[in-house]
C-alpha cells in the first residue's frame, strides 16, 4: 500500500494525489490518502474528494504505523523491521524539483511532499485527467459561466491569487505585480487579439479594480473556497492562460484541451525559493516579475 499525505490548497492536493497514484499504478498496489492535517489546518480544507478520485482515505491506525518511522530514531527500526517482516518507509522530498529517483520508491510507504512536476505522472496522464473531473452536480452560476466561456471565440483565463498570499504566506509566495499582468496581456494580445478574458480570483472585487485586460469582454469569477473545484473546472474550459504563482491555476491550464499547444504565460517563480523549471511546459511563456523578484531577494537577504 502507498499512502499519500495531502496538504495545502486544492492545487497542491492534486499534485500529491497524482504522485501517489503514479507510484501505486507502477507498483500495482492500493493508494490511500492521509488527510489528517486538515483537522487543525485553518487555511484550506480537503477538497480532493470533490473530484472523481478512486483512492479512499487512510484511517488513523494506518497513518500512525508509517509515522513511527518518521519520529523514532532510525537504528532501532533498521534492526526491528527485518524481524517484524514489516518494513515501512516515510518518504519526503529533498527539494521542490523533479527527482526521478523518487519514482523508484517501493511500497509500503507514506509519501509526504508536494511533488510539483508533471514528470511524476505523465505515464498515467489519461488516468489523472479522468479522475480530476468534477464529482456530482455543478451549480447554476457555474452553468451560466460555462455557457459564456464555451460561446467565446478565444476565451483566456487569468488567475489572480491574493487572500492568503497577501497575508499569511506573503513571505513565501507574495502577490504578483501589475507589471507582470501588463506584460502577460501584451503577449496575449499580440497572439490572440480578439480574446475574451475570464479573470478568476479569490478576491474578485479587488481583481475587478486592479486587473484590467485590454478588452471589452471581461468576466470576473470567484465562487469562494467551498466552490473552488467548480472554478477549476471553468478554468479548464478556456483556450489560453495567464497564470499566477499558484498550483491551482496551473491545473486549470493542464486540464484544458491541447494544453501543450495553448498560449500560456506564467511567472518565473512560484515561491521565494522555487522557480518553475519543472512546472512550465517547454511551449509556455515564462516571465520574470521584476518587482516580485526584488521583494524575493530582499526577503532572502
Amino acid at each position: 500500500m502507498i499512502i499519500a499525505k495531502l496538504q495545502g490548497g486544492l492545487g497542491n492536493q492534486m499534485f500529491q494525489y497524482a504522485f501517489g497514484r503514479a507510484l501505486a499504478v507502477k507498483n500495482d498496489v492500493p493508494l490511500k490518502l492521509d488527510i489528517s492535517m486538515f483537522s487543525t489546518y485553518k487555511w484550506h480544507q480537503c477538497m480532493i474528494d470533490k473530484l472523481n478520485i478512486s483512492a479512499p482515505f487512510a484511517n488513523n491506525s494506518e497513518i500512525r504505523r508509517f509515522s513511527l518511522h518518521r519520529r523514532r530514531p532510525n537504528w532501532p527500526l533498521k534492526i526491528l523491521n527485518p524481524l517484524l517482516h514489516d518494513p515501512k518507509k516515510y518518504v519526503t522530498e529533498s527539494s521542490f524539483y523533479f527527482d526521478p529517483g523518487l519514482l523508484e520508491v517501493k511500497p509500503p510507504c507514506l509519501v509526504d511532499g508536494y511533488w510539483l512536476s508533471e514528470k511524476y505522472f505523465l505515464d498515467i496522464e489519461d488516468t489523472i485527467r479522468t479522475e480530476f473531473t468534477i464529482r456530482g452536480e455543478s451549480n447554476e452560476y457555474t452553468k451560466r459561466m460555462e455557457e459564456k466561456i464555451q460561446s467565446a471565440e478565444h476565451p483566456v483565463m487569468v488567475h489572480v491569487r491574493r487572500a492568503d498570499y497577501a497575508t499569511a504566506f506573503s513571505h513565501i509566495h507574495g502577490t504578483l505585480s501589475s507589471e507582470y499582468y501588463d506584460r502577460a496581456f501584451a503577449h496575449m494580445n499580440e497572439k490572440v487579439p480578439n480574446a475574451s478574458y475570464f479573470i478568476f480570483s479569490d478576491e474578485p472585487e479587488w481583481a475587478r479594480e486592479h486587473v484590467r485586460p485590454p478588452s471589452t469582454s471581461l468576466e470576473y469569477i470567484g465562487q469562494g473556497a467551498a466552490w473552488n473545484y467548480l472554478d477549476l473546472y471553468l478554468m479548464s474550459l478556456c483556450e489560453h492562460f495567464v497564470l499566477a504563482n499558484s498550483t491551482f491555476g496551473w491545473w486549470g491550464a493542464w486540464l484544458s484541451k491541447n494544453y501543450r499547444h495553448n498560449i500560456t504565460v506564467m511567472p518565473k517563480y512560484m515561491t521565494n525559493k522555487m522557480d518553475v523549471r519543472d512546472l512550465a511546459h517547454q511551449s509556455w511563456i515564462v516571465l520574470d516579475d521584476t518587482e516580485w523578484s526584488a521583494r524575493k531577494n530582499l526577503v532572502a537577504a
